[in-house]
């Protein structure tokens, strides 16, 4: 009976051993044959997804009061002080009040690495956006602000717009002053690092890099816009109406939008006047370029929508030869098709060298 117990004890040992020597190689095969769950590795360990990088808080958070004064209109409130460190909803409007010759400070943050900054007296509001929305978007109301925000920062999630222009696709620092004058507004925009898109009636400017800057200058009917370039190269582009194009394949003719690409370098000019025609009420547009001599470079003058109206370029460049005399009926017709719509430019002076102020 001894004898029987242990070679029961032997043989059960024995399988024991197998079963351990086996088992790897059959849990190697099961892994592989069997994929791994959702949110686990192979190994069976968890899986940490890469969630996408959240550049904005859900409100708008008063980080730094130093020297000066904050007020805060919250939508559907009236004006109160506002609090270091406490949160307003987007829709808010801060109004940032500093005293002459006072080193103040305010700063406002969009989140951990999007901070709005004001040392003058600042108005500035935010746009109120639906909850859950990405993008966030400053409205200008008069001093300087300055921003800072991540150079990663995706196209379409950052603008500052003011009433006649708007800056979107903002990324790195950038700064804005504006100011409302008698007859319209000022502002200087400038780009220190990143990038910015800048557009206006007319007129747009796909990129603006580190160290670009221009000023604008409209007036209150929005009848008139000068751009000036004050640092670096950029290319602006400039809207010269509506021609018929023809289709040598099939004969059709259609209407398209012409375009000029102009750089704008420092002290380089760009006026554009706008009038409301007596016929159909159009939009009459005279558009004129100055290199940094006032010389005029490029001129045009169109009625919006309306490929019948439109002079095509007036000035040709000195690299073209051309008769003078064509160039002269050339600009005598053009004239005369601009003035039966009532669309006689705003500058009607013969000199060909202007200065900026000279036009207004």
């Amino acid at each position: 009976m001894h004898m029987t117990v242990f070679k029961k004890v032997a043989f059960g040992v024995v399988a024991l051993a197998a079963c351990v020597a086996l088992s790897p190689a059959h849990a190697q095969d099961e892994a592989e044959a069997k994929p791994a769950a959702e949110g686990e590795s192979a190994d069976g360990l968890p899986v940490i997804s890469a969630q996408p990088e959240k550049f904005f808080s859900p409100l708008v958070r008063c980080i730094r009061i130093e020297g000066c004064g904050v007020k805060v209109l919250k939508p559907n409130a009236d004006w109160e002080v506002a609090s270091e460190g406490r949160y307003y909803p987007l829709g808010s409007a801060f109004r940032v009040e500093v005293d002459a010759g006072v080193a103040g400070k305010a700063e406002f943050a969009f989140g951990d690495k999007a901070v709005l900054r004001a040392t003058n007296a600042v108005e500035f509001a935010t746009e109120a956006t639906e909850i859950g929305g990405k993008s966030r978007t400053v409205l200008l109301r008069g001093g300087r602000i300055s921003l800072d925000l991540p150079r990663t920062l995706p196209d379409g999630l950052f603008a500052v717009k003011a009433p006649f222009f708007a800056c979107s696709n903002l990324a790195g620092e950038s700064v804005f002053d504006y100011v409302q004058t008698g007859d319209g507004d000022e502002a200087v925009v400038r780009c220190v690092t990143g990038s910015m898109a800048l557009e206006g009636r007319h007129y747009k400017i796909a990129r603006m890099g580190a160290a670009n800057q221009v000023r604008i200058r409209t007036t209150g009917d929005n009848l008139f816009t000068s751009l000036r370039g004050e640092s670096g190269d950029y290319t602006v582009t400039l809207d010269q109406g509506v021609i018929p194009e023809k289709n040598f394949e099939t004969g059709e003719v259609k209407n398209v939008t012409k375009f000029l690409d102009f750089s704008l370098s420092p002290q380089c000019a760009i006026k554009i006047f706008r009038r409301k025609a007596a016929v159909e009420g159009k939009m009459i547009v005279s558009m004129m370029t100055f290199n940094p001599a006032g010389d005029i470079l490029n001129r045009c003058a169109y009625a919006e929508g309306r490929a019948n109206v439109n002079s095509g370029e007036l000035v040709v460049p000195d690299s073209i030869p051309a008769d003078e005399k064509k160039a002269k009926d050339a600009d005598a017709d053009a004239a005369e098709t601009v003035e039966s719509v009532d669309a006689k430019p705003a500058a009607e002076g013969k000199d060909e060298k202007k200065s900026e102020d000279s036009d207004i």
